[in-house]
């Protein structure tokens, strides 16, 4: 049983990657999971020429069609300031782990607080749901079948931000991203 399932795996990774080789190509991924704060650096997002600070967390991978683990993602948020009515404003960059590669994103992200009880469909409450989206190229990067592209992204995310108290403390991230690729 569990060869058959490796051998269903390894083909589906395969017809993957020779889809996204052959041009245009929607991926739909989901980060589920809980992530400790770790300090980084992220590419120049201020045009100076500098790797610019952020605050990371590396999380599951999870093809949102068939709920498999397909690897791992690292979120990373800078230039945190404040929104409207309680929320956020962050410049997210993510970093989808693949076996076809790695894929680099980065969206301008709103976060605010719910408005009601909000859960995931694993029943987990979450405090913030959050957002981004644009119609510019959002891809910085990539290597294996992700070099060279370029592309937009969507973001529909739920966070639960109850436990975290800076570095070393969790977010628990439901995100959703839709990635469609030229």
């Amino acid at each position: 049983m569990q060869m058959k399932i490796f051998v269903a795996l390894v083909l589906s990774v395969f017809l993957t990657s020779t889809a996204a080789e052959a041009g245009g190509k929607r991926w739909v991924f989901n980060l589920v999971g809980s992530g400790d704060m770790y300090e980084g650096t992220v590419p120049d997002i201020d045009g100076d020429g500098f790797d610019d600070d952020a605050f990371c967390f590396d999380i599951e991978l999870v093809n949102a069609k068939n709920r498999q683990l397909i690897g791992t993602a690292t979120d990373c948020l800078s230039n945190i300031g404040e929104g409207a009515e309680g929320g956020l404003l962050l410049v997210g960059t993510t970093y989808f782990h693949l076996p076809q590669g790695t894929l680099i994103t980065r969206g301008n992200t709103t976060v605010q607080p719910v408005n009601g009880e909000t859960k995931t469909t694993g029943g987990h409450p979450m405090t913030h749901i959050t957002g981004a989206s644009g119609d510019g190229d959002a891809v910085l990067g990539g290597t294996g079948v992700f070099a060279g592209r370029s592309g937009t992204v969507r973001l529909s995310d739920l966070v639960d931000l109850s436990s975290f108290d800076g570095v070393g403390t969790p977010i628990v991230f439901d995100c959703l991203f839709i990635v469609d690729l030229e």
